[in-house]
């Protein structure tokens, strides 16, 4: 397989490890920890492409939080710029513990079983990037991306049934970067950006 397959990895609180991936349907891959899940991953995934590895594989880290009853989700990847992804996380974090930023924050579209779902993005990263991370039609998910001073863009994507994200304003192909994305959208509402109390 030449696409790489993003794997979503979920910790639970006893730390177990849960494992599903957009490229791979119906696949729901379970370990004691997260080392017993790397060491059996690529076998698993054999089993189920029904053919030899390895596979190229991009691992993203989901963390779940409730607030106020609502479902909020927090997804990163464990690749070569994770360190410059944390800004993402750290910035959604500190706006979380503000009712009023976590307010908005789960104003942002959910899917289907309710949780508002953030990736922390760079503004290198693509739309085919941020698309092969949806699941099937109807999926919704929010490119958190770090902009200016303590702000935090939230680019809303959504797959319109597999041909792309379905996106108002945001045309372009799978190899258009965040960046210009952001470069092209002449105003910034206040549904878009969470706007961060400095510490």
């Amino acid at each position: 397989m030449g696409d790489a397959i993003h794997l979503i990895v979920r910790l639970s609180d006893d730390g177990k490890a849960y494992a599903t991936s957009p490229q791979a349907p119906g696949l729901m891959y379970g370990r004691q920890s997260l080392k017993e899940l790397h060491h059996d991953l690529q076998d698993v995934l054999s089993f189920y492409f029904d053919q030899p590895g390895p596979f190229k594989v991009v691992e993203h880290h989901e963390h779940h939080y409730d607030i106020a009853g609502h479902e909020l989700v927090t997804r990163i990847a464990m690749d070569e710029n994770h360190p410059a992804r944390l800004e993402a996380l750290d910035r959604l974090g500190r706006a979380m513990q503000v009712p009023e930023q976590a307010e908005s924050l789960l104003s942002a579209a959910a899917n289907a079983v309710g949780e508002v779902v953030y990736v922390c993005a760079l503004p290198s990263d693509t739309l085919g990037w941020v698309a092969a991370q949806l699941w099937g039609w109807g999926d919704v998910l929010n490119a958190a991306v770090t902009i200016a001073d303590q702000m935090l863009l939230a680019l809303p994507f959504a797959n319109d049934g597999g041909t792309r994200p379905a996106l108002d304003r945001f045309s372009g192909t799978p190899d258009t970067k965040l960046s210009e994305i952001i470069h092209r959208s002449p105003i910034v509402t206040p549904s878009q950006v969470a706007r961060l109390q400095v510490c």
